[in-house]
This record gives structure tokens, C-alpha cells and sequence, in this order.
């Protein structure tokens, strides 16, 4: 593999007349808000530093293209793009002065990012992004505007160009034109790169794979996009439709995480850190097309686990309970329910079967037990494989999650000692507590919808003289059992608002007005410490132990 390295200042770079585009197989603009303030905090040091002669952004890597005019840029784009930006940005700040001293700057900073072409005088911007960005960019190069948009990375495109309006509109207005000045000698004068050009010749896969074994942050994704664009020969057009459709669905950001997930449920466990390979191993060319129609169609259902709809579904139960799932923070079972959903759509009886087992076995190993979440992503991997290839019946299915399934006894002890800090987990937890003594009552009909219910903690987070007494006298310190469950009830809202930090005399007025079972116990009480927590929790232990239950 061929490199030639040349140092240089970014300007040299944007004088040479040439475009620069981004490949296919390039991600999206997506640098983050910290990422462009970082940027331009650096930009202002070295504005302000008149003895820094240099600012150093890196390495950017270059290869050729079939159009003698345009460059390929293989690693850089998000920093040169961001340059790009900020270059809009100042014009955008001179141009609002409306003063014609401000011409030649401008014209300064067009000559960057746009070359004209004579003698027509049409413009081509100098840098072209992906098929997903390029427009809405270029609509920035050439308009200095930009529409909102629901795509992820022009949003980041758009927040970051207004923070940058702002930043340099303040900087004006406090400083003047020496403001302005320095950061443009930034620009023009100090940012250098190392840029690196490789024949083209080389291939772009085996160029990614040396550029991440030497620590560029290249992700998953990034490698396996790489790799299905440059394998996919004449069906590129439909393999990269296919993939902006996943990206649509699930989320730049989560992509490394569901192709570990489908790939998981597909094939065979993996590791983060050999996905790549995996795949690059076992989907061939002649297989690559299908490949990403897979992952396409799969990201539908990946996103409606995540964020259940009732158009995709077309059932509560259903929604309710993906919900329940996301209360209780867990991802490994998207592997086993990509697989359920997969096979059993039209079956939603069996997924509700299903989705119900997997709600109580999560609460009960992942949630109260905390046990190993490791030894899960196995399990649901073989669940879904084996659902797949119909090698085991949902029975057989069940039987195997009873055999991880924590028993009562310890399921009980776990509970025990059981704190959360997460207001939606405590709700849901106290909720179903409520929901079956009520049924236990025979009152099924004061059923509390939960949207109309507050947490309430009976010792407040942020207690007052006369609990810190209360907790002195017993030897308790707060954050032993603040969190506890025995030590949050609920109560409808207009109640909860009157509890606030009352000292309990007072509180028990109010959970004695409630109608929600789960506080009868409190009515009776003139105290409550430590023992009446710990009371309630052998009490809320045994009956968690007959709610989830996996049948």
C-alpha cells in the first residue's frame, strides 16, 4: 500500500482549485454540539495566542477520482466539513453588517468554498458530501441558509451553524473587527493538516481496515458500510437505498449496536470488537444485496421494539408491554424479539405469550436479582436462532428461560435489599403491587390509571429537622434506605403535591384520604423509620413474587 504524506496549511488545500467529495461509503455529517464547541473554543485560543504560529487538526487522507478536477476524501470529511461551516458562519456575520468594507472578506472566504466556472461563471462547491447531505449542504455554501429538517445529521448541520452565527455575532459586537480578524488569520493562516495521498488503485476497504488498526475511530458501522458499498458492483444504487432506510429507522448512532443485534439473532454470538469480520466472512459478494435488504426490513422491527407504534402493531397489549421492557432498561432481548417479531407477526397472540415471559423473567434476573446480563445475550441469541429454523416450539422456548429463571427464594432475598433511584422503575414497580391487591380486594374497579399517579418517598429525599431526628435516634443514615422500595408509595397527584417533606404525623392525614390499597398499611402507623421500611418490603417481596411469575 502506497502513502505520500505532505505537511501543509489547510489554505494551500483550498486554493488547489480541486473538489473534494465524500464517497458513498462515508457516514453522514455528525459531529456533536461539544465536538463543534471544542473546535471553535480551540479556534479562539489560537486567535487570542498571537506567539501559537500553528494549529494542528490532524490527519486527513486523500485518494484520487476519475474526474481529474475532484479529489476523494477517505478520512476527514467531519473536520473538513465543520471548517466549511464555520467559513458560512463568518460569512453569514459580515454579509448582516451590510457594509461594503466587508467585500473583499467575503469574497475571501466564497473563493474557499466555491469555485466558479468560466466563462459561464457557474459555481461548484468545493466540497460535495454524501448523496444524504450534499444537497442541504451546498444549499449552505451557496444560499447561507438552511431549512429545518428532520434528518439527524442536517440537524447537526443546521444547530451548528447557528451556534457558530452566534458565537461570532457576539464576538463582534463585543470586540469589533479584531474579533473577526483573528479568527479569519486562524483560518487562513494557522490550521494545518499531514495530508495523505494514496493511489487509486487502492482498495477503500483494505485502506478503512489499516486506517482503524491504527486507532482512527472508525466504528463498527463505518467498516461494514465500507465493505457492503465497495462489494455491492452494479446493485450499489439499491444496497445504499437500503442502508439510508436502516439509518432512517434506527439512528446513526445505533447502528454498530442493531447489527450486532441482528447479526446475534441471525447467525451466532459475537463480540463487538469481530463484527466486522464476522460479517466480511460469511456474506460474500454474491450475497451482499440480499444482505442489506435483510438489515433493512429487520430495522423496521428493531425500531418499533425500541419505540413501539401502534400502526406497525396494531395491538395495546402489545405496546404496553414493549413499554413495561423499557422501563426496566434492557437491550439484549431486542436479539430474541427480532426473531419473535420476525416469525410470529401475524401471530400476536404467541408474541403477547412471549413478550409476557420475557417482561418477568427480565424483572426478576435483570432488575431485582442483577444477575450476569452476559449469559443473556447467548441465551437469546440460541432462542433465536432456534425460533428461526423452527429447531424449538415456544414451549420448548419457555422451558428454557425457566431454566435461568432466579427462584423465590432468592428472588425474595434480592428483593430485599432492592433501591432504585428511577422514578418510572419505582412507579412501575408500585403500581403492580397496587394492581393485584386490588384484584386480591375485590376492588378491580378503583383500578389507578397510571398516568394520573406521583412517586412519593414516606422519608422525603430532602428531609426536615424533625426526620433527621427521627434518623439520628435509630442510627440510620439517609442513603441507606431514602431509595429503598419499602420507603416509596404512590398516590394520585392532587395527594402527593399535600405529602411534600411533611414529617409523617402529618403525612398519614393524607394516606388515609388515599383509595390506593398500597397505603393501607401506613394509616395505622404513628412512626415510620427503619423497621416500617423494611416491614413493607418483606410484604412488597412476597407479593412481586406472585406478580412476576413466568408461566
Amino acid at each position: 500500500m502506497n502513502f505520500q504524506s505532505t505537511a501543509l496549511n489547510i489554505i494551500t488545500l483550498f486554493n488547489d482549485q480541486k473538489i473534494y467529495t465524500v464517497p458513498l461509503f462515508q457516514r453522514s455529517y455528525s459531529w456533536s454540539s461539544e465536538q463543534i464547541e471544542e473546535f471553535y473554543s480551540d479556534i479562539v485560543y489560537y486567535a487570542e495566542a498571537i506567539e501559537e504560529k500553528e494549529y494542528f487538526l490532524g490527519t486527513m487522507v486523500f485518494s484520487s477520482h476519475d474526474n481529474e478536477n475532484k479529489l476523494v476524501i477517505l478520512d476527514g470529511q467531519q473536520r473538513f466539513a465543520s471548517i466549511f461551516i464555520l467559513l458560512s458562519a463568518l460569512r453569514s456575520c459580515l454579509q448582516k453588517q451590510k457594509s461594503s468594507s466587508y467585500d473583499e472578506w467575503i469574497e475571501d472566504i466564497n473563493r474557499v468554498l466555491y469555485r466558479r466556472i468560466t466563462p459561464s461563471k457557474e459555481k461548484s462547491a468545493k466540497l460535495e458530501l454524501n448523496s444524504e447531505d450534499n444537497q442541504y449542504f451546498s444549499d449552505l455554501i451557496f444560499n447561507g441558509e438552511l431549512l429545518k429538517s428532520k434528518k439527524h445529521s442536517h440537524m447537526r448541520i443546521k444547530e451548528n451553524y447557528d451556534f457558530l452565527v452566534d458565537k461570532i455575532s457576539k464576538g463582534m459586537e463585543a470586540i469589533g473587527d479584531k474579533y473577526f480578524q483573528r479568527i479569519m488569520e486562524v483560518v487562513f493562516k494557522k490550521i494545518s493538516i499531514i495530508k495523505i495521498d494514496v493511489s487509486n488503485e487502492i482498495n477503500a476497504n483494505l485502506l478503512f481496515e489499516t486506517l482503524n488498526d491504527r486507532g482512527l475511530d472508525l466504528s463498527a458501522a463505518d467498516l461494514i458500510k465500507n465493505y457492503i458499498y465497495s462489494s455491492s458492483s452494479n446493485n450499489l444504487e439499491q444496497v445504499s437505498a437500503n442502508w439510508e432506510r436502516m439509518n432512517d429507522q434506527i439512528g446513526e448512532n445505533n447502528i454498530s449496536r442493531y447489527l450486532r443485534h441482528y447479526w446475534i439473532s441471525n447467525y451466532d454470538f459475537v463480540k463487538k470488537e469481530h463484527l466486522y469480520k464476522n460479517i466480511k466472512s460469511k456474506i460474500s459478494k454474491n450475497r451482499i444485496k440480499s444482505f442489506s435488504e435483510s438489515i433493512c426490513d429487520e430495522a423496521v422491527i428493531y425500531s418499533n421494539l425500541n419505540y413501539p407504534s401502534l400502526e406497525f402493531w396494531e395491538d395495546h397489549e402489545i405496546i404496553r408491554l414493549l413499554d413495561d421492557l423499557k422501563t426496566l432498561r434492557v437491550e439484549q432481548v431486542n436479539i430474541f424479539l427480532l426473531a419473535v417479531t420476525k416469525k410470529l407477526f401475524d401471530k400476536k397472540d404467541k408474541i403477547k405469550r412471549l413478550l409476557k415471559v420475557i417482561v418477568n423473567f427480565t424483572f426478576r434476573y435483570n432488575t431485582i436479582s442483577g444477575l450476569d446480563p452476559k449469559v443473556l445475550e447467548k441465551l437469546y441469541g440460541n432462542l433465536a436462532t432456534d425460533l428461526r429454523s423452527e429447531k424449538k416450539s415456544i414451549n420448548d422456548i419457555i422451558t428454557e428461560i425457566k431454566k435461568q429463571n432466579p427462584n423465590s427464594d432468592l428472588f425474595k432475598a434480592s428483593f430485599m435489599t432492592f433501591q432504585s433511584k428511577n422514578s418510572r422503575l419505582s412507579k412501575y414497580i408500585l403500581f403492580n403491587i397496587n394492581q393485584l391487591m386490588l384484584h386480591q380486594a375485590k376492588k378491580g374497579d378503583l383500578s389507578a390509571n397510571k398516568d394520573e399517579i406521583n412517586l412519593e418517598h414516606i422519608i422525603p429525599k430532602n428531609p426536615n429537622q424533625d426526620w433527621l431526628k427521627i434518623l439520628k435516634q435509630n442510627k440510620t443514615d439517609l442513603q441507606d434506605i431514602i431509595y429503598k422500595i419499602g420507603n416509596q408509595t404512590i398516590l394520585l397527584r392532587e395527594f402527593n403535591k399535600k405529602a411534600a417533606n411533611y414529617e409523617f404525623n402529618k403525612k398519614v392525614d393524607i394516606y388515609k384520604s388515599s383509595n390506593l390499597p398500597i397505603n393501607n398499611d401506613l394509616k395505622s402507623l404513628q412512626l415510620f423509620g427503619p423497621k416500617e421500611i423494611e416491614n413493607r418490603q418483606k410484604i412488597f417481596s412476597d407479593i412481586a413474587d406472585k406478580i412476576w411469575v413466568i408461566d
